[in-house]
């Protein structure tokens, strides 16, 4: 095989502000964190490239630990090396670089580094965290608009922590998650039996009414997070309570989880490897 033939896995470390943004996956017509990220690629190395992600985050959604994987030929990251005036061996910084001038700063190239050929974003991860923010107060705060849901009443913080912990551990999320579209009419219903790992609720000690929620799991479906969020948010406000988490986790009914938390809010914050 010749040195044009050889190819070398990337791992990128991916930060963005998805604001601006129909999601990481990409999508015909629409401005998607997948799409700029692939389309910069392509520029830099010269060479088409297909990426592969960790956690396909919704419209609006925002990435502080996000991870791609691509192949890419040798022989292009020599060609960055050798333009860069650090000296050889540079190539992957170049690359990092040379990515953010692109598409910074609302996304952001934070590593390139070198991956072995069996490492996958997606099928390697062993668990993923989300970290969701909400801003309690009777009036909001215009530095969070952007990266918190508020919510204009105090919130029984106590009563929210009791009514996460009922999803740790092994469920079926049926009632908090989207259930994907059926492509075969015959293929049996994909599972959303997933197993979350922790799920806390913390405040801040400086800013009380500033709220975040951290939840990790092996695996999430479609809107997870946001729905346990939305209504976790309700029982704080005296709407729910934990036992009705627990009963809609029973019921498997999408219509028991109630409202969607605002997708601004959202972080996927780390994968686990």
């Amino acid at each position: 095989m010749s040195d044009a033939d050889t190819t070398v896995r990337l791992r990128l470390d991916v930060a963005y502000d998805g604001s601006g943004f129909h999601g990481f996956a990409e999508n015909r017509d629409v401005v998607t964190v997948g799409g700029a990220l692939r389309n910069a690629l392509e520029r830099v190395l010269s060479v088409p490239v297909a990426i592969t992600c960790a956690g396909r985050t919704d419209a609006g959604v925002h990435a502080r630990g996000q991870v791609v994987t691509l192949d890419v030929p040798v022989a292009a990251i020599d060609a960055l090396a050798r333009r860069d005036r650090r000296g050889p061996g540079d190539g992957y910084c170049r690359l990092r670089d040379a990515l953010n001038a692109l598409v910074g700063p609302s996304v952001v190239v934070t590593a390139v580094s070198p991956a072995t050929d069996d490492f996958d974003a997606r099928f390697s991860a062993r668990s993923r965290t989300y970290r969701y923010t909400v801003w309690s107060s009777e009036v909001p705060d215009p530095f969070l608009a952007a990266s918190a849901w508020w919510v204009d009443q105090p919130l029984d913080l106590d009563a929210m922590r009791t009514a996460s912990e009922q999803v740790v551990g092994e469920h079926d999320f049926s009632c908090f998650c989207r259930r994907p579209r059926a492509t075969d009419p015959g293929a049996e219903p994909v599972s959303l039996v997933r197993r979350v790992l922790s799920a806390r609720w913390d405040e801040s000690p400086d800013r009380p009414g500033l709220l975040t929620f951290t939840i990790s799991a092996t695996a999430f479906c479609h809107q997870m997070v946001r729905s346990i969020t939305g209504m976790v948010v309700d029982v704080g406000r005296g709407r729910r309570t934990p036992d009705d988490v627990t009963a809609a986790l029973a019921s498997l009914d999408r219509a028991r989880a109630g409202q969607l938390a605002p997708p601004h809010g959202l972080v996927l914050w780390e994968v686990g490897y």
